[in-house]
């Protein structure tokens, strides 16, 4: 005679068909955002980047749309830069696969149902792809007066009337006219929330400008340095012997390299550019990322389902990248996390010695330098904005590096 099921047994039941179809990535997400203190870190990080993407419709001098001598003018969208543009697309692509995978994440386990969801990744991928090339071929900047100038300054010049602004109604090399000493360095106020610098420009609109310039240096310097490290590394834990230990002395050169030191050189040499400063970044912080995936290869390379590929006759690159890579990038990302950290710290560093970005493009370190000396002129509200920012981005990029070290470590994860 069977027992009848009750109701705890069906939950239990339910439990553990739950637990057993749950991937280990969701697995991990779930470690990780069981802390208060990592969704909300993801969650400010989520609004600098959505800053990044859209603060052309947030701080701006130019209206959306104004009466310009008697016709209809959308003077913002027409001022929009390659750089915006190519922002824009790449951010509309990101987020329309955000929400793709956040309504198919529980099924990513079908094969049927993962097929379609690659096809539609790549075809956001060539869609932006082609933007953006599109964008850098055939757009150009707009150069007519009225888009380059401050409409607030030239209005009755032009005859300019029911000017539709931004939520800001400043861009982030906009002065205040005419730049009288009242108009600059003032404190906050209604109009301006963060006060003005000694240009009289809005604090608060180049706080937000400067989201993108953060933004630049941690992704492209991180992705030099994934590139490098990811390839360096799997090759040295896969062949080991004389490519590894070869490949160690190089490593120890490279880590002798003071990054610092050298960003210095080449700006005396070829001037501030963003680029440049990107590139050597990610030139010379891939060896953490290297020492990484060398020793997860070197505990995979002996194992039965890359014996298998290898028996097979599988080329080298599908043997490193698509079989056993995916089971090292774990230490990867993390790493990869504290990497965006410390290039912010390197980028706010720089831009405070005056060696940073090329000015009138605003950095939170410029800002920093702008607020004046404290041993003789010291203006408070221009140094404590720019300040807060670096330190909250840089610890809420360290908590997600430890949340997530903590989540993929089976020993810490206390979600089962």
């Amino acid at each position: 005679m069977t027992k009848p099921q009750t109701s705890s047994d069906s939950a239990l039941r339910g439990a553990l068909v739950e637990e057993v179809s749950r991937s280990y990535w969701q697995t991990v997400s779930r470690a990780f955002y069981s802390s208060i203190a990592h969704r909300i870190a993801v969650g400010y990080i989520l609004v600098l980047v959505a800053i990044a993407i859209f603060v052309p419709f947030i701080a701006n001098g130019r209206p959306f749309t104004a009466i310009v001598e008697g016709q209809r003018q959308f003077p913002l969208f027409k001022m929009l830069t390659q750089i915006d543009l190519i922002v824009l697309i790449v951010g509309f692509a990101a987020i329309i696969h955000a929400i793709v995978h956040f309504f198919t994440r529980k099924r990513e386990l079908a094969e049927d149902r993962a097929k379609p969801r690659r096809i539609s990744l790549l075809i956001l991928f060539l869609a932006s792809f082609l933007g953006t090339g599109g964008i850098l071929m055939f757009k150009k900047d707009y150069n007519d007066l009225l888009s380059r100038e401050d409409y607030k300054n030239i209005a009755p010049d032009y005859q300019v009337t029911n000017a539709h602004f931004t939520l800001i109604s400043w861009g982030h090399n906009d002065s205040i006219y005419p730049k009288t000493e009242k108009a600059l360095h003032q404190p906050p106020s209604r109009d301006h929330w963060l006060g003005t610098d000694a240009s009289g420009r809005d604090t608060l609109a180049r706080i937000l400008w400067s989201t993108r310039i953060v933004f630049s240096i941690g992704l492209v310097s991180v992705s030099i340095s994934l590139f490098i490290g990811i390839i360096y590394g799997a090759l040295m834990g896969y062949f080991g012997g004389t490519v590894d230990i070869l490949g160690s002395r190089f490593m120890e050169l490279v880590n002798g390299i003071p990054t610092f030191f050298l960003i210095i050189t080449f700006v005396a040499i070829f001037g501030r550019q963003i680029f440049i400063i990107m590139v050597i970044i990610g030139v010379t912080s891939w060896t953490g990322i290297a020492a990484f995936v060398r020793a997860e290869f070197f505990k995979l390379r002996r194992m039965d389902f890359v014996q298998a590929a290898v028996s097979q006759g599988l080329p080298l690159h599908s043997v490193l990248f698509r079989h056993m890579l995916p089971n090292a990038l774990t230490p990867v990302l993390v790493n990869a996390t504290f990497g965006i950290a410390g290039a912010v710290t390197i980028e706010s560093s720089l831009s405070f010695l005056g060696l940073g970005v090329q000015p009138p493009t605003p950095s939170w370190g410029s800002m920093l330098n702008e607020a004046g000396n404290p041993a003789e002129i010291f203006h408070f509200w221009l140094a404590l904005a720019p300040g807060m920012m670096i330190f909250l981005t840089i610890f809420a990029y360290n908590i997600i590096g430890e949340g997530f070290r903590d989540a993929i470590d089976p020993r810490l994860n206390k979600i089962q």
